[in-house]
């Protein structure tokens, strides 16, 4: 794994400037949410924000695709991340309640970079890393997400606890640029010749693609795992900092801590990912019926710490899973479909769970946290059960050989 990373160099700035532009989006998020609940106490207020930071998928995930070809995906990625500096300067005027619709706006804004941002980054990869390393790739991304929520949730917890959040939100801004300026130093972003059937334009037409997913049951299943899970997982994402600050009552530090020990999580689930070298559909849905077993656990648990400690063996599980299945989408789908096909798949699942967020915080008003959150667990395991006995039909070498010919 640490060899294929060596080798992989275009992959490793990518992987930097990600880490940076991804801890000073944690700082500012632990920092905003707990100042939320702070001012209003309201779960409703932090269903709406998050909800806010997911709707603009469903505008601007689709055009990705044609923006990243016509301007080139390094260009598009820094413009965003220099927009997104100059957005956040907005958090720094939020001291008060009236203030909510500044961070409504803001966080709205903020999202549809990201939106546009997100599935050119992940069409990147397979352009410029070989197949063969796909799957150790898709391991480092999951320790990317580790690194950024144990030194992004951790330390912005901690800053936000002793230096206040408009220092979070300075941080927030400096890595905007930092991650921009590192992205400026890559040659391309664009195919090697090794996925030079990604390179020509006028291949990415969406009417090609939706009557292949249309016919496919195995991309149908790819897609419903896209539109059922977010779902389920928005009430993960709105629990964690209820939880913290609510159930258990530790405030900013809490919330750090849990995105902490879920960073911890994902930055070991690689070490689980390469022992298993077949069946990489099979095992990422088990994944998802354990992340619902431990979810389960933790809505019952009257320890912080013991919660905790769940949390960082659910992301074990997710990393796993999300590992094994961006591997196979990956090397599945021909790659002139990669851009058009993510740019769908992070509409659908960000448009999802932003309405799971919304709609979790509604549901705060009127039923305990842990109530909602066991209902959530048991989701997990029922949906991970019925995706895995559908994935036993499958054989993913013959679905990689029907989508080829269909590309053609």
């Amino acid at each position: 794994m640490f060899k294929t990373f060596s080798l992989e160099k275009s992959y490793r700035k990518l992987f930097f400037a990600g880490i940076i532009n991804g801890i000073g989006d944690r700082f500012s998020q632990v920092a905003l949410l707990a100042l939320i609940l702070q001012m209003t106490g309201s779960g409703l207020s932090v269903g709406i924000t998050m909800a806010l930071r997911m709707i603009p998928f469903l505008f601007f995930s689709p055009l990705s695709s044609s923006l990243g070809k016509k301007f080139g995906r390094k260009t598009i990625m820094i413009i965003t991340d220099l927009a997104r500096a100059v957005i956040a300067l907005s958090f720094l005027a939020v001291d008060h309640p009236d203030d909510m619709w500044i961070v409504y706006a803001a966080s709205f804004l903020l999202a549809s970079g990201e939106a546009i941002y997100s599935p050119i980054r992940k069409s990147s990869i397979p352009a410029m890393v070989s197949s063969k390393s796909l799957k150790d790739i898709n391991g480092w991304e999951q320790v990317l997400i580790g690194f950024v929520l144990v030194i992004g949730a951790l330390s912005g917890g901690i800053v936000s606890y002793f230096l206040g959040p408009k220092a979070a939100f300075l941080l927030n801004i400096i890595s905007f640029l930092a991650a921009g300026w590192i992205l400026s130093t890559l040659p391309s972003l664009e195919a090697t010749k090794e996925n030079d059937l990604i390179t020509k334009p006028n291949l990415e037409k969406y009417p090609e693609l939706l009557p292949v997913i249309a016919a496919s049951s195995f991309l149908m299943l790819l897609m419903m795992f896209e539109l059922i899970i977010p779902l389920i997982n928005g009430i993960e994402n709105v629990l964690i900092s209820v939880y913290a600050v609510e159930t258990f009552e530790k405030a900013d530090l809490g919330v750090g801590i849990f995105y902490s020990v879920l960073g911890l999580g994902l930055i070991i689930s690689p070490l689980l990912t390469r022992m298993i070298h077949n069946r990489f559909l099979l095992f990422s849905f088990i994944c998802i019926i354990g992340e619902g077993l431990f979810l389960t656990t933790i809505s019952q648990t009257k320890s912080f710490w013991l919660a905790a400690a769940l949390f960082g063996l659910t992301a074990v599980f997710s990393g796993v899973g999300n590992t094994l299945l961006d591997t196979v989408t990956m090397d599945t789908i021909p790659s002139k479909w990669h851009g058009m096909y993510f740019g769908i798949t992070t509409m659908l699942s960000n448009t999802f769970i932003g309405f799971s967020m919304f709609f979790t915080g509604l549901a705060l008003e009127w039923f305990n946290p842990r109530l909602v959150g066991m209902f959530g667990g048991i989701m997990y395991i029922a949906f991970g059960i019925l995706f895995l006995m559908c994935s036993l039909k499958y054989n993913v070498d013959q679905e990689k050989v029907k989508l080829a010919q269909k590309s053609l």
